[in-house]
């Protein structure tokens, strides 16, 4: 008798297996976006990117003397227009630095913020140059990050404002084989160096830069700056 009492869960046992592979069955998925829990919205607003470069200053200590600090620095950003022509972001990554083309110091955390202003966007009329539209645009940028310096432990901000003038040339052709887009700007830049060890030894510099729009919403930047010493970087930017 005891054999038979093993019947009923066995045949349990085998309607839940069958009712999974049931359950497995691949259908047909919907095409129409209403029918969706989590509608996609209009993303326009939010922007990201990643940047990487060397940068150079010199920098006076509290004793007066002068030395340069070199800092290689990987960084992303995120940003949200608060307005169509206002962008402000918030970036994090890894600094390290030293001094006088010394053995670099271990990396350190870097992060801040900033934002960004487009000015102007003037469309030029005939004659038809090669440029085709002539823009300013506006930054601010603050970042704060630190190294061991001179056997010590030394923090620093960093605050940089910049205008620059920017000439675009819209290419022609297959966008398949061309990018939509290919600008060149420049113009003057402040930028403070702010630590209760040293500061920055000349705050004007000028900087100058190529933009290459692949498409609308992808862009790749390369940008120099030179104050008493030249530094250059290189990045992507996202825009949804």
């Amino acid at each position: 008798m005891k054999k038979y009492t093993y019947i009923p869960l066995l045949v349990v046992i085998a309607i839940f297996v069958n009712s999974i592979s049931l359950l497995a069955m691949p259908i047909g998925s919907s095409n129409i976006p209403s029918e969706y829990l989590i509608k996609g919205k209009d993303l326009s607003w939010l922007s990201m990117g990643l940047y990487g470069g060397q940068f150079q200053r010199d920098i006076k200590w509290d004793n007066g003397i002068v030395q340069k600090l070199k800092s290689n620095r990987w960084l992303g950003y995120v940003g949200a227009d608060v307005f169509d022509f206002i962008t402000i972001y918030a970036k994090g990554g890894q600094n390290e630095s030293n001094l006088n083309d010394g053995d670099m110091a271990d990396g350190e955390a870097a992060y801040g913020g900033g934002l960004r202003m487009n000015l102007l966007s003037h469309f030029i009329r005939e004659p038809t140059l090669t440029e085709d539209t002539v823009r300013i645009n506006f930054g601010v940028d603050y970042l704060r990050t630190g190294s061991d310096l001179a056997f010590n432990s030394v923090d620093w901000s960093e605050i940089s404002t910049s205008l620059t003038i920017e000439l675009v040339n819209n290419t022609i052709g297959n966008k398949f084989f061309s990018p939509e887009s290919i600008s060149l700007y420049v113009g003057p830049v402040y930028s403070a160096l702010i630590s209760s060890d040293f500061s920055e030894d000349n705050s004007m510099g000028i900087m100058g830069g190529l933009e290459i729009f692949i498409v609308d919403t992808v862009v790749l930047d390369f940008e120099v700056q030179y104050f008493e010493q030249t530094s250059f970087s290189g990045g992507i930017n996202f825009r949804f």
